[in-house]
């Protein structure tokens, strides 16, 4: 799923760079597409037999490695403490994917230093979680769960662009930033669709049955 997530970040790449273009060095896209292509190759490399907290923790470390910036940080620590959160997990179910978008808002925030209407990537993780938590008991499909979340995801990272950017240097450009959806959020949303697009491809369902 990751490897998936990680091509359609490729394939982005360059609208999220003329997001980021308009409030920002416009290099979003281009951090984003060196990290997954870090995770990917270095997915290519473990072990099939690797455990799903291995997997997020060798994610998170090797988006890291790769990237500089703030983004490449929260990036990456979101991945290592959806590792943590998830450790001995086997399967990911809808309570574990409640339980990885949790984990993974709380390591923004600590580390971002940021709130919900900061016009950040979270607000499209806060707006993920919230979705996942709304629908608990009710949505115990890992699709629909998924699919809740990154709808959610998609209308948070489009609310941005009516919010002023309260943290780091584009909260210099003021005004400026309205009618731009925040390149973080907007990527943050791209995930979680291509999450949902590998969970209910036919390729997928064939494998997993």
């Amino acid at each position: 799923m990751l490897v998936f997530v990680a091509e359609e970040i490729v394939r982005r790449e360059t609208e999220l760079n003329a997001l980021d273009a308009a409030v920002g060095d416009g290099d979003h896209g281009i951090t984003m597409r060196i990290g997954f292509e870090a995770i990917r190759d270095r997915l290519g490399q473990l072990d099939p037999a690797t455990p799903i907290d291995g997997i997020l923790r060798e994610s998170g470390t090797a988006f890291l490695g790769a990237t500089g910036g703030a983004i490449g940080v929260v990036m990456g620590k979101m991945l290592l403490a959806g590792g943590k959160a998830l450790q001995g997990v086997q399967e990911i179910r809808a309570p574990e994917f409640r339980l990885l978008l949790t984990s993974m808002e709380t390591s923004v925030a600590a580390t971002g230093k940021v709130n919900p209407g900061d016009r950040t990537i979270l607000d499209a993780i806060h707006g993920a979680a919230a979705a996942a938590a709304a629908g608990d008991s009710g949505a115990k499909n890992l699709d629909v769960v998924v699919h809740l979340s990154a709808s959610a995801a998609q209308e948070a990272a489009r609310s941005t662009a009516d919010m002023l950017c309260r943290v780091g240097r584009a909260s210099r450009l003021g005004n400026r930033v309205l009618g731009h959806p925040d390149p973080g959020a907007t990527s943050f949303a791209i995930m979680l669709r291509a999450m949902h697009d590998w969970i209910t491809s036919p390729i997928t369902a064939d494998t997993q049955s």
